[in-house]
Order: C-alpha cells, then sequence, then structure tokens
C-alpha cells in the first residue's frame, strides 16, 4: 500500500517536472536567441516597463510613442526571455525612456503586449511545445495571421490566436511591412 502510494507521487512529480520544463511562459527560467516581436503602442498611454517580472517590480522606464498618431504605433523590440507571461526585452528601443536616467540593458513587459504575424516567405510551422516533446501541429505558407505573444524557448516563440490557439512557431515576422519578398 505504501509502495503504491510513494510510486504515484513519484509518477505525479515527474508529470510536473516535464511539465513546467516545457512551457516557457510559465516555467521560472524561459529563455531564448535574441527574438523580434512589436508592441503595438497607443499615443499618450505609456507600457511601464519593470525591473523584475511581476506587477509590484520597480518601473525602470516606459514604452511609449513620440509621434502624434491617430491609432496605434508599432515599435519593434527584442526578446531575450519569459517567465510567467512575462516578456524580456533589450532596452534599445527608439521607443523606451528610462524613468530615473539610469542605463538599464533589460526590462520586463507582459508578454501579451507583444505580438507578431506570418507575413514572410516561406512555410511557418506549428509545434504542440518546444523540445523533445514536442511534435508538429500544422504548418501554413502564405498566408497573414496576426499573434500575441506568450514566450519563448531557444529559437521558438510560444503565441496565440483564435484561429490556432496557443501554439509555438519556428518562423514570424515583426515587422510593420512585412517579411515578404
Amino acid at each position: 500500500m505504501i509502495r503504491a502510494i510513494i510510486g504515484t507521487v513519484a509518477v505525479l512529480a515527474g508529470f510536473a517536472v516535464v511539465e513546467t520544463s516545457s512551457d516557457a511562459s510559465t516555467s521560472p527560467g524561459g529563455s531564448c536567441k535574441a527574438l523580434q516581436a512589436y508592441a503595438l503602442l497607443q499615443p499618450g498611454e505609456p507600457v511601464p516597463v519593470r525591473a523584475e517580472p511581476t506587477p509590484a517590480g520597480a518601473v525602470v522606464g516606459a514604452l511609449a510613442t513620440r509621434a502624434k498618431a491617430e491609432g496605434p504605433v508599432i515599435s519593434v523590440v527584442t526578446l531575450t526571455g519569459s517567465r510567467s507571461g512575462w516578456a524580456r526585452i533589450v532596452l534599445d528601443s527608439p521607443d523606451y525612456t528610462a524613468a530615473d536616467g539610469a542605463a538599464h540593458s533589460y526590462g520586463w513587459v507582459p508578454a501579451d503586449l507583444l505580438a507578431v504575424d506570418t507575413r514572410l516567405d516561406g512555410k511557418v510551422t506549428f509545434y504542440s511545445r518546444p523540445g523533445l516533446l514536442g511534435y508538429v501541429t500544422a504548418s501554413l505558407q502564405g498566408e497573414n495571421q496576426k499573434f500575441r505573444v506568450l514566450g519563448c524557448r531557444d529559437d521558438l516563440l510560444q503565441v496565440i490566436n483564435a484561429r490556432q490557439g496557443n501554439v509555438w512557431i519556428d518562423r514570424w515576422c515583426a515587422r510593420r511591412e512585412g517579411c515578404a519578398g
């Protein structure tokens, strides 16, 4: 009886380790190669950039558009990691302003404020998850779909939209004019 309980607990603990190790958006150490995404900035509505990936983290600056525009303005950012729904970005965007005048290399913004699309040449492959446990769920070519960013792991980006759901993609575009041609 005790062996059965210990065995069951060990199996469940193993599933928990596998699950958290393969989901960059919720695991503690989601990191990726430097990837680009874009933030949709609304004029007059700065996006706070925090020192830590939490709403209570100190604000080190903001992403805000300087343009006088009628609608959203795209600001391309470089994503280097993700944790618990937050994206770690490099603070070299022309739309970034430091709050205290100090130089910060990185900051955190809510990941779902970032977006990408599939306006590019070639095939985009969708995966169930990154790593050895992932499998190809679909692919598309020549079709433009927009996605919200959820996280990243290595060279894959975790994204979501109404059509594909929550998937990992291997290619995307982060430029207003698209990446085709």
